[in-house]
């Protein structure tokens, strides 16, 4: 913490290790005793973001480790053409989101035809976010990451599947389908 106080390097180095926490490594028993200074460094970080700087997803990545979303730390993109794979919850059919640059659809991948049956992404409202959503989204906005904060409103909005024309939330069917198993 005295080194990320002052250091970026020392910053990116100590949230790419609260990044790599979870998992079947054998050394999650290293953080045991680390929640004051992972509490001071979530501080830390959120001054960093308050700054707009130039490493501001890696922050943002790093911010949510500490807040413990190890897996939206992992996953979470730019938007500037982020895909999601996941099974439609009500006819299991994989339906890959878009998030990008080049639109933000629900489709059915196709090796030789590309997308199949586009359907347009529903983004959530500010008020409809909520938990880890809303403080992504509230704190995109709040620094001025407006492409960040329409991409987390495209994630955590819906989706129409193209294959049986159900509706689901995007956020909640890939964390479900995509959480890995740490125990």
């Amino acid at each position: 913490m005295r080194l990320a106080q002052r250091s970026a390097r020392a910053r990116g180095l100590a949230g790419a290790i609260l990044r790599r926490a979870a998992g079947h490594h054998g050394c999650d028993d290293l953080l045991a005793d680390c929640a004051d200074a992972i509490a001071e460094f979530r501080e830390l970080l959120g001054r960093h973001l308050r700054s707009r700087p130039v490493d501001y997803l890696a922050t943002f990545l790093d911010s949510l480790a500490a807040r413990e979303e190890y897996h939206w730390s992992a996953v979470l993109g730019d938007f500037a053409d982020d895909f999601y794979h996941l099974a439609c919850p009500h006819c299991a059919v994989e339906v890959t989101i878009a998030i990008g640059d080049h639109g933000r659809s629900s489709a059915i991948r196709d090796w030789h035809l590309g997308d199949v049956d586009r359907r347009g992404l529903r983004p959530a409202s500010p008020e409809e976010l909520s938990g880890t959503g809303r403080w992504m989204h509230e704190t995109a906005v709040r620094d001025g990451h407006e492409a960040l904060a329409d991409g987390i409103a495209h994630l955590f909005g819906k989706a129409e599947c193209p294959h049986c024309a159900s509706m689901f939330n995007i956020a909640d069917e890939y964390t479900s389908a995509d959480r890995p198993v740490l125990r």
